[in-house]
């Protein structure tokens, strides 16, 4: 079955919740048009109804599941219209009609639980235990879809009751209203029928294809063929999927035979442009009986709790390398101790473990630089531009954790005063997750002066800035090596010297307090006039990434090291 988009912000929900509402008024309208005689009327609204159910299941799958949860799934909905139905055969034909009716309800609603049971059965029996991308697997392939008008149960399930109306509104004003009444009786239970016949066809040809079996031989055979000596494990939302994004290209430089493996259809499916092989399950048996060669190094750019399915197999050795250095909590996550290795960019990287104490041992920890860094020159773009790229409001509660909230409306109209200035809005991709005065500050910006592209990637963000004003994150480091100015918002109002000994990254840029003292400054630097903050820079970059120019060698060392090449 296709996978369609959940409802993820709030918009989303309030169209949900007026879809809902209106299907709930046309099917109440069909039944009073019923009660009243009102033959097209009840057509009408039933139509309408079926309408509205058709923009519910293409808003969102997740709505439609919340239908089924509620007990409103689709033998509910068919049963609420072909109510309405038999009380039109009621108020306006004779016993015979009446009685017909009665039997084409009781058919029609077994007919769509009948049909809900099918696809749920076809579904279950279509969910493989893997799913995979860039892999040979033979001659093994998955059946097609059956149709749609039985996978959808807006279609013939909702359709069948409005054909019923019908039949019944047009008898009431022809001669023969009775045969009228019957045909129009029989081709609903006709339709009705249709989903059931073709599902259980359906289901019988997997059942015959043994696809589980099959696949599991197929992808067997494609991994041990492939034999991988890297692994890049991910295990989060789509929406956090420039995590992974970040290492790809790194891990495809390697020139070493890698697989990629994915814990999420969801994320599977938005990384349809990926060249490395893609293998994805959310079992952990499924990925803890994968066929990999007796030493192979597991890279984990985030921590989860799955990730013990991969980290506990001998054959591995496991390694965190994070998503970005940054001076935050979660970079000094406890978790970190599961991993046989952490690799860091710099020095900092190391400190930070060494001063947090979370019981990261020094000797598992090994710089390696950041081999995504861009080496570029310090010349600033043609066209002035600065980026405004803070971070989210994070899973704790701390209101400083991101600047948005607090000044950056006012931060842009400052901006937008500058009409030598060309403004870029880049905000977190989970921004507005969990804090709706952050939420609100995030639409109030997009109004202002729009924002980047979500597919745009952040090198080519930063890499047409001439400088950048950020939270504490990894922004400040991946903008190091462009060697251009950075602003960083001090929100606390700890003052330069208190908040660059809180956050070391913050020591190469300026530090801009909540009355965005210091942002003219800045301004001015990035624009190429004096820049005060150039030698820290440079000392900090060092410090951050270590030499970005040596990063990818030094990656790819340490992978042979734990393969035991070195």
């Amino acid at each position: 079955m296709p996978r369609q988009r959940s409802l993820r912000n709030r918009d989303e929900r309030r169209i949900a919740l007026a879809l809902i509402v209106a299907f709930a008024v046309t099917v109440a309208v069909a039944v009073t048009a019923a009660a009243t005689r009102s033959g097209w009327g009840t057509v009408v609204a039933l139509l309408a109804s079926v309408v509205t159910e058709v923009m519910i299941g293409r808003r969102s799958s997740a709505l439609l599941a919340a239908l089924r949860w509620s007990s409103a799934g689709p033998p509910a909905r068919t049963a609420l219209r072909m109510f309405a139905v038999l009380l039109l055969a009621a108020r306006c034909s004779e016993p015979s009609i009446v009685i017909g009716t009665a039997v084409a309800a009781v058919v029609l609603v077994t007919a769509a639980i009948a049909a809900e049971a099918l696809r749920y059965l076809v579904a279950r029996m279509r969910r493989l235990p893997l799913v995979s991308r860039n892999l040979d697997l033979g001659e093994f392939a998955v059946p097609g879809l059956p149709p749609a008008i039985t996978t959808d149960p807006s279609s013939a399930d909702a359709v069948a009751p409005v054909i019923a109306a019908l039949g019944l509104a047009i008898a009431m004003h022809v001669t023969a209203s009775k045969g009228v009444a019957a045909a129009g009786l029989a081709v609903a239970v006709l339709i009705a029928a249709v989903p059931v016949i073709a599902l259980g066809t359906h289901l019988r040809t997997l059942i015959r294809a043994q696809l589980r079996s099959r696949l599991t031989r197929a992808a067997t055979t494609a991994i041990e063929a492939l034999a991988p000596d890297v692994a890049l494990y991910f295990d989060a939302s789509a929406e956090e999927l420039y995590q992974l994004r970040m290492w790809l290209a790194p891990v495809a430089q390697l020139g070493r035979r890698a697989v990629v493996i994915l814990r999420s259809y969801e994320v599977f499916d938005a990384l349809d442009d990926v060249t490395l092989p893609v293998i994805c399950s959310p079992f952990n048996g499924t990925i803890a009986s994968l066929p990999l060669p007796r030493r192979v190094v597991a890279l984990f750019p985030t921590h989860t709790g799955n990730n013990l399915s991969m980290v506990r197999r001998p054959e591995v050795r496991s390694v965190f390398v994070g998503h970005g250095d940054s001076d935050k909590p979660d970079s000094v996550n406890p978790f970190a101790r599961v991993y046989d290795e952490v690799w860091v960019a710099g020095p900092l990287g190391r400190r930070r473990y060494s001063q947090a104490d979370v019981g990261v041992a020094d000797r598992a920890i090994v710089e390696i630089g950041q081999p995504q860094a861009q080496v570029t020159s310090s010349r600033p773009p043609q066209e002035p531009t600065i980026v405004y790229a803070p971070t989210w409001e994070g899973w704790g509660n701390d209101p400083h954790h991101s600047s948005l909230a607090q000044i950056g409306p006012a931060l842009i109209e400052r901006l937008m005063d500058r009409p030598d200035l060309r403004i870029r809005y880049r905000p977190h991709p989970l921004t507005g997750q969990r804090d709706p005065a952050l939420r609100a500050a995030h639409q109030r910006i997009i109004r202002m002066v729009g924002r980047v592209p979500e597919d745009e990637p952040l090198a080519v963000t930063l890499a047409g800035a001439a400088g950048v004003i950020g939270d504490v994150s990894a922004v400040l480091s991946e903008f190091l090596p462009y060697d251009r100015p950075y602003a960083v918002i001090d929100t606390r109002g700890l003052g330069s010297n208190a908040f660059v000994a809180r956050f070391p990254t913050a020591a190469g840029g300026f530090v801009v307090g909540p009355d965005l003292d210091r942002l003219d400054a800045f301004i001015g630097a990035a624009l190429g006039g004096p820049d005060q903050t150039s030698t820290a820079r440079g000392d900090l970059m060092a410090d951050v990434l270590g030499d970005p120019a040596t990063s990818p060698d030094r990656f790819a060392d340490a992978v042979s090291r734990l393969l035991g090449d070195r």
